[in-house]
């Protein structure tokens, strides 16, 4: 090939590959992808939540309305996506039901008190919204005629919920030979926790929160029963979780957990809401006016997140009532703080 035959072979392959170099650059932006899942529940009228039922959590109450932690949370969703706090289906998921009827579309958003790990996040079809509750692990025993624990005596038999971060946790301890404990794995948590009560195991461990939350409920001596501290400790970070087909809905839930937790850092509560929607400091107002151009991407009203808070309360009022001072469990907040109090919950910035 003669030289000019060259750079004229040159010059067209150069030009080929600039043509659509420019044309990315002149494209116009692409619209946001469309939200089949809000379409879906704007349509059907309610959010469907899947939840373990737990005391303080979820549960029916005398009425048979569910309530619980929880369920406040999926409430304060229905009331971002749809105005309206009660339109919402709860569906009651058995551990580790909530990974296929998530994946299934049976429920837009699990709040089935899952903990967030790479494994699940790497190999499921799902998505993990922040944190929402941040327990660590815990182990319940009956007390030995002597006042003891079972477990400072040798061997000690311990149910668990299988394939639970809990059931990890302590089969990797073991598995080092440090203590004689034989773990008893059963299929969900009401197994393990029936196997408990009828004295087929002298342990059980589960995050720490659902253990106090249900020994409340038992007929037993306050005494009889003591709470362990885990041999190694853990984290289990409790999060919601969407299917990861649509990046929009995700983007709803993600941020209507941030308008919690930021109203309760800020001092926003359902019932001052309405005034510091005027008076607030700047990003309060940002807050409470729902950033309405970014609201609009995602398909939500520009009042979303002062409707979440005006009618299910902020992050430390869906506490308290479901699980803190207001409520029989009383427990502390202990991490389930704003970060300016010394907690782990954090909003990134509305703006």
């Amino acid at each position: 090939m003669g030289l000019h035959r060259l750079l004229t072979a040159l010059g067209l392959l150069a030009a080929l590959w600039a043509v659509p170099a420019r044309a990315a650059e002149n494209a116009a932006p692409r619209p946001p992808d469309t939200a089949p899942v809000l379409a879906e529940i704007e349509r059907r009228g309610v959010v469907r939540c899947g939840v373990s039922f737990n005391p303080g959590f979820a549960a029916n109450d005398d009425s048979g309305r569910p309530v619980g932690f929880m369920v406040d949370l999926c409430r304060a969703l229905a009331a971002a996506v749809l105005g309206k706090a009660d339109a919402v289906e709860i569906r009651r998921l058995s551990k580790p039901q909530e990974f296929a009827a998530v994946a299934a579309g049976e429920v837009d958003v699990s709040f089935a008190q899952t903990s967030w790990t790479l494994t699940r996040d790497a190999t499921l079809p799902i998505d993990f919204g922040p944190p929402v509750f941040h327990d660590e692990q815990g182990i319940a025993a009956w007390r030995l005629p002597d006042g003891r624990s079972p477990l400072q005596s040798g061997e000690a038999t311990i149910c668990v919920p299988a394939a639970t971060t809990s059931h990890w946790a302590l089969e990797s301890y073991l598995a080092r030979g440090e203590k004689p404990w034989t773990l008893r794995p059963l299929p969900t948590w009401p197994d393990a926790l029936q196997a408990f009560i009828g004295r087929e195991c002298a342990a059980l461990a589960t995050d720490r929160a659902l253990l106090t939350a249900a020994l409340r409920t038992l007929d037993a001596p306050a005494d009889a029963i003591v709470i362990a501290e885990p041999p190694v400790p853990s984290r289990e970070p409790i999060a919601p979780l969407a299917a990861n087909t649509d990046r929009m809905w995700l983007a709803v839930v993600r941020w209507t957990m941030f308008a919690l937790i930021l109203a309760d850092d800020a001092g926003v509560t359902g019932e001052n809401a309405g005034f510091l929607r005027i008076t607030g400091s700047s990003e309060v107002q940002r807050l409470l006016d729902g950033l309405p151009d970014a609201a609009r991407k995602v398909g939500l009203r520009p009042d979303w997140a002062y409707q979440a808070i005006a009618q299910v309360g902020n992050y430390g009022e869906i506490f308290e009532r479901n699980l803190g001072a207001r409520s029989p469990f009383q427990m502390e907040r202990g991490p389930n703080k704003p970060w300016t109090q010394g907690g782990l919950l954090y909003a990134p910035v509305f703006q």
